[in-house]
């Protein structure tokens, strides 16, 4: 008697492997994703890897996987679908599971009488409240704990840029030189910086709601290449910042290809076809050359300034 089905094995395609693909189906390496995105090499390898212990904060997962859609033209929806539910499968199976833990300790029973139950009970009172107030002294008094994790101390690198990461307190608002930065709910913060060649001093700072602060230095020296003085025949900008921090965010031709702060006397270069687009938080230390003209300032110091278009109509 002939089948009227025919069973055939499926394939559920992970997260990690979806992402894989889409990468290759691109034909591009993991280190020009990076350069792309501004999402660290090995964050992207981890993703592609479903490797979530080397990854940051989830808020900062769903923020790479938002920026790795736009540049594979896929779904962001579903990539944040599908890794809610592999990362909350993944925490269930990492739960450990207690209900077969013998019955059976053999402790001895203590008796206690209802006078000592009350001296009990009071000296956990007295303990807690006394604790209590010892914490609430201690968090209006001490500074608020700050850690940063990468770089874990002063380091060299080959290029212009680095990712800043690290964790407050809860409720603590984080600032690189200056420049406030994104603290998840948990105190977590990671932030891409653009270095100036030679010698930059970093300084990350921490303030609590009752102001006081924390703060820890790092000095990196960035090696960098010289750049070709060419110019294309397109769009092109050049931004000269100083004599503060600047959280610069720039587009070109629909994508996004930097976000974070730049330090004082670093520069960037950004070409495009039709045109781009640029949002700085520190107008005021924003220099731009456009097309080889110097229009100096972008606005006032401290000013924001968004969505300043740059276009090849306005060249001509």
């Amino acid at each position: 008697m002939n089948q009227l089905f025919q069973i055939k094995p499926v394939k559920i395609q992970t997260l990690a492997e979806h992402l894989n693909l889409s990468r290759q189906k691109l034909n591009l390496d993991i280190k020009t994703v990076s350069m792309l995105t501004q999402i660290k090499p090995s964050y992207i390898e981890s993703l592609e890897s479903g490797d979530w212990l080397q990854l940051p904060a989830e808020v900062y997962i769903k923020g790479f996987l938002k920026q790795l859609a736009e540049l594979y033209r896929v779904r962001e929806a579903d990539l944040i679908d599908q890794f809610e539910k592999e990362h909350s499968f993944a925490q269930k199976s990492q739960t450990p599971d207690y209900s077969h833990a013998s019955s059976s300790s053999g402790l001895k029973k203590i008796h206690i009488n209802p006078k000592t139950l009350v001296i009990i009970v009071a000296a956990v009172l007295v303990l807690g409240v006394g604790t209590y107030i010892s914490g609430q002294i201690r968090s209006v008094l001490a500074p608020p704990a700050l850690e940063v994790t990468e770089p874990g101390s002063d380091i060299n690198v080959s290029g212009t840029s680095i990712v800043i990461t690290g964790r407050t307190e809860v409720g603590a608002d984080v600032t690189i030189n200056n420049q406030t930065v994104l603290v998840d709910k948990n105190g977590f913060f990671a932030e891409n910086l653009v270095l100036s060649p030679g010698l930059n001093v970093i300084e990350v700072k921490t303030i609590n709601k009752f102001g006081k602060e924390s703060s820890i230095v790092r000095k990196v020296v960035a090696q960098v290449a010289e750049a070709s003085t060419k110019l294309p025949a397109d769009v092109n900008i050049v931004l000269e910042i100083g004599p503060e921090s600047a959280w610069i965010y720039l587009e070109a031709d629909g994508s996004m290809v930097h976000r974070g702060t730049m330090l004082p006397g670093s520069t960037k270069t950004v070409t495009a076809k039709k045109d781009i687009l640029l949002t700085s938080a520190n107008a005021g230390s924003t220099k731009i050359i456009y097309n080889g003209k110097d229009l100096g300032k972008l606005g006032r110091d401290g000013e924001v300034v968004r969505n300043v278009e740059f276009s090849v109509a306005e060249a001509k």
